[in-house]
């Protein structure tokens, strides 16, 4: 979700923010289709708008856009410019990931290293940075080339990774599917966001519940939510109409009434 937005594209959030000021006030299960599956779930392994609305209600960048695309506090709690070419941010103390690990300055170094890295394909987050400075745990220094008055941009989509879990489990390196190269991450994940991934099965369902260990206040009240791949158009209608899904994009023109 960002906070607000659950799986929201440009083109799903005006969609997924009515469905959910309308959902009745009692906890349900979420079932929508989309016309093909993520590709990974390496938060730095696939450069596809799809992949980043899925991966945003599981992992969580420095900041996040809000309800009217503003750039606001996520991972980083406040930021600042502290030289013409140093970024400060300070970050939020008590956030943990999925398997609870602590989220600290060693994640965000890590990350950062990792989308660096040739082999991502989100490379571009951080082009012009030069360096990633610990100041303390809950303090790290980006420096930049040249001054950057928009560095923070595009860093929604600039998730933040667990070190720890990543060494552990040989994901150090992010999946290129073009290149050929495999990472844990690209079927397991490990966020610090308001779902969990609970099930995964590639090209038939993808499974999410909520995290209740999040550190932000959730404003949905649903139990479970269900992504099912449909390639053609009129499965996913047929699927709707009766009532195996309870919302589908894209949607057929001639089908929209």
């Amino acid at each position: 979700m960002q906070r607000r937005h659950l799986f929201s594209t440009a083109a799903l959030a005006a969609v997924f923010s009515a469905g959910l000021l309308a959902a009745p006030a009692e906890a349900k299960e979420l079932r929508w289709a989309f016309q093909t599956d993520t590709t990974s779930l390496d938060p730095m392994g696939h450069n596809v708008t799809f992949t980043f609305s899925v991966l945003g209600n599981v992992y969580e960048g420095l900041v996040r856009r809000g309800a009217d695309l503003e750039i606001e506090p996520a991972l980083a709690e406040k930021w600042e410019i502290v030289e013409p070419n140093r970024w400060r941010f300070h970050l939020r103390k008590g956030v943990k990931f999925h398997n609870g690990n602590d989220f600290n300055a060693d994640d965000v170094i890590f990350s950062y290293q990792r989308i660096n890295n040739p082999d991502s394909n989100v490379r571009d987050r951080v082009a012009g940075v030069t360096e990633v400075v610990k100041v303390d745990d809950y303090t790290v220094d980006f420096v930049t080339e040249v001054p950057n008055p928009i560095l923070i941009s595009q860093w929604e989509s600039f998730f933040m990774m667990d070190k720890e879990w990543s060494e552990a489990n040989g994901a150090t390196v992010p999946t290129n599917t073009t290149k050929g190269i495999e990472s844990y991450a690209g079927q397991h994940a490990n966020g610090t966001g308001p779902f969990k991934i609970s099930e995964r099965t590639v090209d038939v369902r993808t499974v999410f519940v909520p995290n209740a260990e999040w550190w932000d206040k959730a404003t949905h009240n649903l139990t479970k939510v269900t992504m099912t791949p449909i390639t053609q158009s009129a499965t996913r209608v047929a699927a709707l109409l009766s009532g195996e899904i309870d919302m589908m994009y894209p949607a057929p023109l001639q089908d929209i009434e």
